[in-house]
């Protein structure tokens, strides 16, 4: 009876999944929102995590499931892994046992990394840059969040085009994001900036990426800041004779960012993601299953 590899890469924003044969042949996959660990109620992050699952293995049976890996934002945040594991393991049905390690983990695999030994930036919404030995962290820069780090990440991107936007709201970047926000002024703009969640300020992101692009000074001297805060996270980082993986959209996207970044780093040799992380997650999940006795 053929059997299936399952990945999951969680992250605060999405939640992504992947199914595999033992071959390494994508059967199917899944999307959802963020899977937050450190809620308070951890239910609402184990329903993600299995409807996102389901979405990916369709109408196949999950006890074919053979190896199931999760990379999980926030791992660190869980009292108890192995009770959320188990949580998990008996909310998607399965028989085999869920392993859970950090989303840096399957993120540094995506670059073809296959000893689970370099750095890896992850540069999405929030930003983090680790280096690892297997599951062990070796050195660890950012990841400190929306309200006290994330610089160079997507919600940062986002805060200085508000700031921009308040300051010169007529300009090309002001007008964009008073656009999208539909506000007529600085004031109503002041207003939006705090009438909502504090992550949709992520949303303002490719405003910013896309007038840079165009050659607006001010998107432009953003995106050379943002590229200067995600090199120096690496260069506290990353060691030299080892892999250097970028990832996530803000790293990895065509544009400003990613350019100034590789410019900055390129003594580094750093490499771009080869698949991605849920695919990634599966593959390892296999790969651990045939190690374990």
């Amino acid at each position: 009876m053929t059997t299936f590899l399952l990945g999951v890469d969680a992250g605060g924003s999405r939640t992504r999944a992947a199914l595999l044969d033992t071959a390494g042949t994508v059967l199917g996959r899944g999307a959802s929102g963020g899977a937050n660990p450190a809620a308070p109620d951890q239910d609402d992050t184990v329903a993600t995590l299995a409807a996102t699952a389901s979405a990916a293995l369709g109408p196949r049976d999950p006890a074919r499931v053979a190896a199931c890996l999760i990379g999980l934002a926030g791992y660190r945040a869980l009292p108890d892994p192995d009770g959320f594991a188990r949580r998990v393991r008996t909310a998607l049905g399965l028989r085999c046992p869920v392993r859970l390690v950090p989303d840096t983990v399957p993120a540094l695999a995506s670059g073809g990394v296959t000893d689970g030994r370099g750095t890896v930036l992850i540069a999405g919404t929030g930003t983090i840059c680790v280096r690892l030995d297997g599951d062990r962290t070796l050195a660890r820069s950012g990841g400190l969040g929306w309200l006290l780090g994330d610089e160079g990440g997507g919600f940062w991107l986002g805060r200085q085009a508000l700031r921009h936007a308040h300051a010169s709201p007529d300009g090309p970047l002001g007008t964009a994001v008073r656009t999208h926000c539909a506000a007529d002024s600085p004031d109503r703009l002041l207003r939006w900036a705090y009438a909502g969640p504090p992550r949709r300020l992520a949303d303002l992101a490719p405003l910013v990426t896309r007038l840079a692009t165009a050659g607006d000074t001010a998107a432009l001297a953003i995106t050379r800041t943002a590229a200067e805060h995600l090199a120096a996270l690496v260069r506290t980082t990353a060691a030299a004779a080892e892999p250097l993986v970028l990832t996530g959209s803000v790293a990895t996207s065509p544009g400003p960012i990613r350019d100034h970044l590789l410019h900055h780093l390129a003594d580094l040799t750093p490499q771009l993601p080869t698949t991605d992380a849920a695919t990634a997650a599966a593959l390892l999940a296999g790969r651990r299953a045939r190690r374990t006795p």
